[in-house]
């Protein structure tokens, strides 16, 4: 982001940071719908492999893109040091070391699922224990994020914070 926060308005930031959470949130109900169709098809015995590398593939750069939403646009921020408000900074000290542990776990299921034209078998066949581990942190991400985003709007700023349930 080139933008410079620091010349920002508070409005201008305050614009900001609700279309980069929405975004976020938007790219979090793809990957929790996507992640919950992957995760129906591969308990599927029958399942057609090829179905199953096109919902992979298709996951794995959605969750890519949901990771990167979060750490470019809404972390770097206090990351950089341009957060100006104490407790959100305290919180972040507190939650940002888990958050960036899930990133790595979304990110070593990406390495090796991305590749869909190389994975053998055995990886396919161990999919939904993976897939299992990988909603375990999703679901911790969510729960930290979720009080991230809260501690970070005021209550008037609020957007509706909804997963979504398939």
């Amino acid at each position: 982001m080139s933008t410079d926060t620091k010349s920002e308005s508070p409005n201008e930031r305050r614009s900001r940071t609700h279309k980069e959470i929405i975004n976020l949130i938007e790219d979090r109900n793809n990957v929790l719908s996507q992640y919950y169709n992957l995760a129906k098809h591969s308990d599927d015995t029958n399942t057609d492999r090829s179905e199953t590398l096109d919902l992979l593939e298709e996951f794995c750069q959605e969750l890519v893109d949901y990771m990167a939403v979060g750490h470019f646009e809404i972390y770097r921020r206090i990351e950089e040091g341009n957060e100006r408000r104490d407790e959100i900074t305290e919180l972040a000290k507190i939650i940002m070391p888990r958050i960036n542990g899930t990133t790595q776990i979304a990110i070593a299921f990406n390495d090796i699922y991305d590749n869909t034209q190389k994975i053998s078998d055995d990886t396919i066949a161990q999919l939904p224990r993976y897939l299992a581990k990988l909603g375990e942190e999703l679901a911790t991400r969510i729960e930290l994020e979720d009080q991230f985003i809260n501690t970070l709007l005021s209550e008037t700023e609020k957007p509706k914070l909804t997963a979504v349930c398939a």
